[in-house]
């Protein structure tokens, strides 16, 4: 999806700049393909608890110390919970903007565009429960884990 998204705006700047011939609604295709796209692969992210290079980085350099990197994980997710708590008022504003202010595009005149803009509040809140859910349940994991003496605290 993203590979067609980067062509309809290449295709959209060469039409523009090169040609000098617009057509309007590459760009709202492009759009309405890639928005989508995004808050997809934020929720598959947040779900499989993926931070690529921060995972890497952890199982290279601590890689038989099992409790500093289950720990470390949740530090990470507690990061993740912040920024996400700090961008929801943002995307809040944007939300009650969208819903006063309808905005509607060019590829078909009727349509209310202002979604796009609504479901940035939605998705963050979506990940914003999934990530306190895997806090708790890491935790709770954890504990667990030391308590039985599964792993030993160093």
């Amino acid at each position: 999806m993203l590979i067609i998204c980067s062509f309809l705006v290449v295709f959209q700047v060469v039409n523009r700049y090169v040609l000098h011939f617009e057509i309007m609604w590459i760009g709202d295709l492009a759009l309405y393909l890639f928005i989508p796209a995004l808050i997809y692969s934020i929720a598959i992210a947040t779900r499989e608890q993926s931070h690529t290079s921060v995972d890497v980085f952890l199982e290279i350099l601590l890689r038989k110390n099992v409790v500093f990197i289950a720990f470390s994980k949740i530090v990470i997710n507690v990061l993740v919970l912040s920024s996400i708590l700090y961008l929801i008022p943002m995307a809040h504003r944007i939300f009650l903007s969208a819903m006063k202010y309808s905005e509607y595009g060019t590829l078909v005149p009727w349509f209310n565009t202002s979604w796009i803009r609504q479901s940035v509040l939605v998705s963050l809140s979506l990940c914003a429960f999934h990530t306190a859910h895997h806090i708790f349940m890491k935790s709770l994991s954890l504990i667990k884990q030391i308590k039985a003496g599964d792993i030993q605290c160093p």
